[in-house]
């Protein structure tokens, strides 16, 4: 068990975990260290995540287009990589941080928190970004947008708040254009 986290904390992401499978357990097959591991590399390769889809397809919902976020580890100062969704909303793409509704954020949204300096891969690109997480007003206006675009925000939210904790969403500005395919018509505002 990792140090500082007790029993119940363990319990309470494995109970989400297998919330956001929808029960499918080769979902959480697709999870494992070299589930995720083959889906960095596609998603890098081909713009396109298998565990997206599958999640998405357990969930019967429409395939998300994802993006690979690499982030500066906050205590390791080593680059990590997470395939997540992305939600095109402006000028920027945001993520969201659900982790299936656990107790805790996801590594990489504290490792934004700590450094906003990030880089995205998407459509076989990489794109060098700046990522803040939405807080206070910007949060409140950000929410119902991405309720819209994300079929599971408000559940997961909800089984967040359980932890009196809020799903993170998180804006990511490119400091270059992206690349063809994340066009303006896919965007709201």
């Amino acid at each position: 068990m990792p140090a500082g986290q007790s029993h119940d904390v363990q319990q309470a992401m494995r109970d989400a975990a297998r919330a956001s499978a929808h029960g499918s357990r080769w979902l959480l097959l697709l999870r494992s260290p070299y589930g995720k591991a083959f889906d960095r590399a596609l998603v890098r390769w081909t713009g396109w995540s298998l565990i997206t889809w599958a999640f998405a397809r357990g969930g019967g919902h429409p395939y998300t287009p994802s993006l690979l976020l690499q982030t500066i580890g906050r205590r390791s100062g080593r680059i990590r990589s997470s395939v997540l969704p992305y939600f095109p909303v402006g000028d920027d793409l945001v993520v969201c941080g659900s982790k299936g509704g656990g107790p805790l954020d996801p590594l990489w949204a504290e490792n934004l928190r700590a450094d906003g300096n990030c880089w995205l891969w998407v459509n076989r690109r990489l794109v060098p970004a700046w990522g803040h997480e939405a807080v206070g007003d910007e949060r409140v206006a950000l929410y119902p947008v991405m309720a819209a675009l994300h079929p599971g925000l408000d559940d997961y939210q909800e089984r967040a708040s359980a932890y009196g904790r809020d799903v993170p969403l998180v804006r990511l500005r490119p400091k270059e254009p992206l690349p063809a395919g994340v066009s303006p018509a896919r965007t709201r505002s």
